[in-house]
């Protein structure tokens, strides 16, 4: 059987025995609920961020340069709030058998509900050096696309794993290495809110804005403009501008709209007033006039 250059590599490479521990560098505090559909999903703010620590058997620390994080890869999970429970998977609401509708039928469906993703997005991340807002270097996992369907507070459970390592291993001949976690985690609780109850998101954190500068495609909100008056802050609203420019256009065109009169103008340009109209002349007194005569003659 031929072995590939890559295995041949990973099977002359001694195996290093290393140590890994994970920290949340960023706690989850609050997401909205997205429901069964996929057209309005928020995503968990702020965004959780997994820090890895590697070391020695002897507890030596490793520097983030010396460390082949090309495989590294940290699996999210969601869990009850007291990390008891994992609440990865909801009954969906639509595959719940219900009564047929008709006047007289009696039929229900005998199909089994069937479940879904309660944690929605994308659940694994790979790792990235990056600089923290101190500046310190790190390998960092980062889960900005994660959606909750439900309400309630729950945790979320990391799960480290090393590909390269196991591969190694397992092509040097160690059993049971397929699906070894090296490290895990929980995060603090978080509350997932309905639509009506959401108090809204958080401002964007430091470490948020630290790694979109370097690159990483994380929801960064904007900041609210402040002007000085009288020595006071006060909040621009938005469309102020806009909404005092539309009123001063308005008041304009009302000033100098034309103002109805009594005469008319005819398509030549030629203006006749009313008095002398051939229907509203004195031919119309003459003919109530005879009228009237007529009746008394009668």
């Amino acid at each position: 059987m031929a072995i590939s250059d890559r295995h041949l590599q990973f099977v002359l490479e001694p195996p290093i025995i290393y140590r890994y521990r994970l920290d949340v560098s960023q706690q989850p505090i609050r997401a909205r609920m997205c429901g069964f559909g996929d057209k309005d999903r928020r995503p968990i703010d702020p965004p959780p961020v997994v820090r890895l620590f590697v070391s020695t058997v002897d507890g030596a620390s490793v520097p983030e340069s010396s460390v082949d994080h090309s495989m590294m890869i940290v699996h999210a999970g969601l869990w009850s709030e007291d990390s008891t429970e994992e609440r990865s998977l909801v009954i969906n609401p639509s595959s719940i058998p219900t009564q047929s509708t008709g006047p007289s039928s009696t039929v229900m469906s005998l199909n089994a509900p069937s479940s879904t993703r309660n944690l929605m997005g994308h659940c694994t991340s790979s790792a990235y050096v990056l600089n923290n807002n101190m500046g310190q270097q790190g390998i960092y996992f980062i889960f900005q696309d994660l959606s909750v369907r439900t309400e309630g507070s729950f945790t979320l459970k990391f799960s480290f794993c090393d590909v390269k390592e196991l591969l190694v291993r397992s092509l040097n001949g160690f059993p049971n290495t397929r699906g070894s976690v090296a490290a895990e985690v929980y995060s603090a609780p978080f509350k997932v809110y309905s639509a009506k109850k959401f108090p809204g998101m958080t401002e964007s954190t430091a470490l948020s804005k630290a790694f979109a500068k370097q690159g990483i495609k994380i929801p960064i909100r904007k900041e609210t403009r402040y002007r000085k008056a009288n020595n006071d802050e006060i909040r621009d609203p938005p469309n102020e501008t806009t909404l005092e420019a539309s009123s001063s256009v308005s008041s304009t065109n009302i000033s100098n709209a034309p103002k109805v009169t009594d005469s008319s103008t005819d398509h030549e340009g030629r203006t006749e007033d009313k008095r002398d109209h051939p229907f509203s002349s004195d031919e119309d007194d003459n003919t109530v006039d005879e009228a009237g005569e007529e009746g008394k003659d009668v």
